[in-house]
């Protein structure tokens, strides 16, 4: 079974999910800038969760498919 990826551009946020406890896989450079890096967390339910909640919005579990 092959990991879901999500890739966060914003190392604030990248910063504030890793002390949430969330799952890091790796980084990489941005292609289109190359001076920026791209931080690859591991998709999980609890990962859209944290990001929903540090957005200030409403997470709906059905949107997600989850139950």
């Amino acid at each position: 079974m092959e990991l879901e990826l999500k890739n966060i551009y914003k190392k604030s946020l990248f910063v504030e999910l890793m002390k949430l406890g969330n799952d890091f896989h790796h980084s990489m450079r941005n292609k289109y800038n190359p001076k920026y890096q791209v931080y690859v967390m591991v998709d999980t339910p609890k990962l859209r969760k944290d990001m929903v909640m540090l957005s200030g919005q409403t997470y709906i579990e059905e949107y997600y498919g989850e139950k």
